[in-house]
């Protein structure tokens, strides 16, 4: 198991119980003027968000944001970096988990990894910074789908170009999860006292009618 993904396992255990609805998808909350370079692993200084792993770069004015003023350049000073964050969920729902994807066009690798992992669950993407700057991004909208098993999910988007490139990783902003549906609740299955009740409220109701009758 890579370094990394141990890191982010002993982070979902260890904030499991301090979920909160998620937050700050966009990275604008509490946004740096100019940007923050090399916040390090374990940091909180982004709001909602930890860094669980090497650094990453909080950036404002380098380029242009999918959505806002704010995004994350994964990759700081080291060649692997990554943000997570736990919040909550419905056990039996189905999530989707939205952002936008890019990177940082001023260095190698041309291509950027990003590994997305959910709960212990990781999918992968890359972004190709051919032909693109600061000025146009090029930022692609990608989704996965999971279904809670607990009352907290933890997702954490980690970018490693070790042994390709530094500096210079996958480029994230607008993270979004919406809820898709819960599994359908078991019918209710009505108590045979509840006919007998329903039952005496007819006859009583049948009883007062009678005797304003003869009133």
């Amino acid at each position: 198991m890579p370094r990394w993904l141990a890191a982010i396992a002993a982070l979902s255990l260890a904030t499991a119980a301090q979920a909160a609805p998620f937050q700050n998808g966009s990275f604008d909350v509490g946004a740096p003027a100019t940007f923050v370079f090399d916040i390090p692993a374990g940091s909180t200084q982004i709001p909602g968000w930890t860094v669980s792993v090497g650094t990453v770069d909080w950036i404002t004015s380098n380029w242009v944001a999918s959505q806002g003023t704010s995004s994350l350049d994964l990759v700081g000073s080291f060649a692997v970096g990554g943000v997570a964050q736990t919040f909550d969920t419905v056990p039996g729902t189905t999530y989707v988990v939205a952002f936008d994807l890019a990177g940082n066009p001023g260095g190698p690798p041309v291509v950027k990894p990003l590994a997305v992992t959910v709960n212990g669950v990781t999918s992968n993407f890359t972004f190709d910074t051919t032909g693109r700057s600061g000025a146009a991004m090029g930022w692609t909208r990608q989704s996965i789908t999971f279904t809670a098993t607990g009352t907290s999910s933890t997702i954490a988007f980690v970018s490693d170009v070790t042994g390709t490139g530094t500096n210079a990783g996958a480029a994230l902003d607008n993270v979004t999860v919406t809820a898709q549906g819960a599994a359908p609740a078991a019918a209710e299955i009505p108590l045979p006292w509840a006919h007998v009740g329903a039952a005496l409220l007819v006859l009583l109701g049948a009883a007062g009618l009678a005797r304003r009758g003869r009133r």
